[in-house]
């Protein structure tokens, strides 16, 4: 495929700290269309814009607290994946908000540094609201975590990656082929971008891989076979990996190094290389898959920018 589309990465969420020192997010989930490769007219919904939702990002020990407005016209939930907090705060099928109402959930952060993310999790309806649009990433830093790159967009980059079928220029939501399963696309969507690229500038680039996929699971590679580190999952980074080695790294013996990564839908993990390469996703069984190979993204180094267009 061609990679002509700069790679969108989705903004950090931007907050207020009250008197008493929490940090305040508002997000309104919303109905909008986007241009997902066929055409600016396609329905979606999203957080705070057409599709998907902005970055929330906030330190370990924080208060925090996400005033959530529905505003697209059927009741929905928004889920906190993977965060440790009270139950009342979770956000899942016992928790609607309404149509037109604000539900504001707090906590306090206390987990290791991660990758996280949100999502509707209303009963029997979880997969089309985000198939739709609704998710985003919520990362969770740690003042004395790892050191790793950590400039957003820069060479921390988010890597939502979900696959598409359409009906003309609209999503198709129709799984009944897969019913057991759900609905499995044959076309590939990075941050809400078909055939996207993004120009690195950096040796490192650590990529934070959501598989917000409907029902695909993904083995994920670069096409050249490059190794690459895992360094982390939702649950928090490595234990061993070294947070005082002067190059940023865990001795030889504990490095979790691949050539590929499993991952299922509606996990994360995070990754650490040196990227000069397309990253690949493998369906990881026969009996879900619809395309031998999905080329997601091209990572294009300085020195590989005169094309603008690769075709793989």
């Amino acid at each position: 495929m061609a990679f002509d589309r700069p790679l969108k990465i989705p903004p950090l969420a931007q907050s207020t700290v009250s008197d008493d020192g929490t940090r305040v997010f508002d997000l309104a989930m919303q109905r909008g269309t986007s241009d997902l490769g066929h055409g600016p007219d396609t329905e979606t919904w999203g957080v705070n814009g057409d599709y998907l939702g902005p970055t929330l990002r906030a330190d370990r020990g924080e208060n925090v607290r996400v005033n959530v407005t529905n505003d697209v016209g059927e009741t929905s939930t928004l889920h906190w994946h993977g965060m440790h907090l009270p139950a009342a705060m979770d956000g899942g099928p016992h928790q609607t908000v309404e149509p037109g109402t604000t539900w504001s959930p707090h906590w306090t952060i206390d987990q290791p540094a991660s990758t996280l993310w949100y999502h509707p999790h209303l009963h029997g309806s979880t997969a089309s609201h985000v198939y739709r649009g609704l998710a985003g990433m919520f990362l969770v830093d740690e003042q004395d975590g790892p050191a790793l790159p950590g400039e957003y967009g820069v060479d921390d980059i988010p890597v939502i990656v979900q696959d598409k079928k359409f009906d003309g220029n609209q999503l198709d939501e129709d799984g009944a082929i897969f019913a057991n399963v759900g609905t499995l696309g044959d076309e590939i969507l990075v941050n809400g971008t078909p055939g996207p690229f993004l120009d690195v500038t950096t040796e490192r680039v650590r990529l934070r891989l959501l598989n917000a996929s409907n029902a695909r699971i993904y083995n994920f590679s670069f096409d050249t076979g490059l190794p690459f580190r895992l360094i982390g999952t939702d649950g928090g980074s490595w234990r061993h990996l070294s947070r005082s080695a002067a190059s940023n790294s865990p001795p030889a013996n504990e490095r979790r190094s691949s050539s590929r990564h499993r991952q299922a839908p509606g996990t994360c993990s995070a990754a650490l290389r040196p990227i000069c390469a397309p990253i690949s996703g493998r369906p990881a069984s026969r009996a879900a898959t619809t395309a031998s190979t999905f080329s997601n993204c091209a990572l294009r180094p300085p020195w590989k920018r005169t094309n603008r267009s690769r075709t793989d």
